[in-house]
């Protein structure tokens, strides 16, 4: 706030001397009056800038969407120069009748008017142009931090997931269920074994493009889910119910399900008499919705924690948003905004 202030009186005290030095050149005749002149020049200054910070307060929402264009850019500066000559005739009467006590005033003559609003048109100009400049540059700036911690997000998410998925519990589960399936279950067995092998591809293989279509992650969570569901046998029921034309329309980013579904298995417990059962589907707010019977195991490990602060994290910084959860009538529930794709 000191700073601001600061720099509107010396912003303020500049533009009283360049107008003085413009109109009556060098060397410059400080007269009595000029004091008058400053306080007009940081008053307006003070004003102006704050009908600016008003004005352009949807500029970074705006640009973030792509709905901010040269159209746009320019009806805030026809704008901004209208409410700035406004306030330049508002506060020079309020001046006149607070120093002379009176409501009786005069124009200035034609050449010193026009001098005025050029002079005046110019430091709008100015004023606005950084200050559009200003956040464009604060906007990339912003830009360019949020998709570093995305990446260093993505790439924290992708070591833990690689950590958990080919560590040697995780190993040696499958190939006991393959093991043990092998002669008694061939046709289970190979199921499971490809299964296997498309999700250790799909992660090995993966991208970090950030986002994918939501039927090549939903792909990717139907291996781990089967498998979970021939390690779990009748203890876990899971469904999948999205329409075509969203998974082939819409986008999120790449593993988003996975570690909501391992967290899912992870704490909760699953049983003959009370399956775990997870659903996904679009819910009626259009967003990609992961919900669980609510059977929290006896621990005092919070649910989704590290797993989820890297979701929300790599989500939020990729999309601006971030997905939500919350227990909804015996159901964890986990909200998945979706990305629309582009229209070509």
């Amino acid at each position: 706030m000191i700073h601001r202030i600061v720099l509107i009186i010396t912003l303020g005290v500049m533009v009283s001397f360049l107008q003085e030095l413009v109109l009556h050149g060098i060397p410059m005749n400080i007269k009595p009056a000029f004091a008058g002149e400053v306080i007009f020049a940081v008053s307006y200054m003070a004003l102006f800038i704050s009908i600016q910070r008003r004005l352009l307060a949807r500029f970074d929402a705006q640009a973030r969407i792509g709905s901010l264009d040269l159209n746009r850019i320019t009806r805030y500066f026809l704008l901004l120069q209208v409410a700035g000559f406004a306030l330049l005739f508002a506060l020079g009467i309020l001046m006149i009748v607070i120093v002379t006590g009176q409501w009786q005033f005069r124009l200035k003559d034609f050449d010193a008017l026009r001098f005025i609003l050029v002079f005046y048109f110019c430091l709008n100009t100015i004023i606005f142009s950084v200050g559009v400049a200003y956040r464009w540059n604060r906007m990339y700036r912003n830009e360019k931090e949020a998709k570093h911690l995305a990446e260093k997000a993505y790439m924290n998410t992708q070591l833990q997931m690689l950590r958990q998925q080919l560590n040697p519990h995780f190993l040696f589960n499958n190939l006991n269920i393959i093991a043990a399936t092998i002669r008694s279950k061939p046709q289970l067995a190979y199921d499971f074994t490809r299964n296997m092998a498309s999700f250790y591809r799909k992660v090995l293989e993966a991208e970090q493009s950030g986002f994918i279509l939501l039927r090549e992650e939903l792909k990717t969570a139907g291996y781990y889910l089967y498998m979970l569901s021939v390690r779990f046998e009748d203890k876990l029921q899971y469904t999948i119910d999205i329409p075509e034309d969203v998974m082939d329309q819409t986008l999120v980013p790449d593993f988003i399900l996975q570690p909501v579904i391992e967290n899912i298995a992870k704490h909760n417990t699953a049983s003959k008499h009370m399956p775990l059962q997870i659903i996904i589907q679009i819910n009626a707010a259009g967003k990609l919705e992961v919900r669980n019977k609510y059977q929290p195991k006896d621990s005092s490990a919070e649910s989704l924690g590290i797993g989820w602060f890297n979701i929300a994290n790599r989500f939020k910084h990729l999309a601006g948003t971030a997905p939500v959860k919350y227990i909804d009538n015996g159901w964890f529930v986990v909200e998945i905004p979706l990305i629309q794709t582009p229209i070509e």
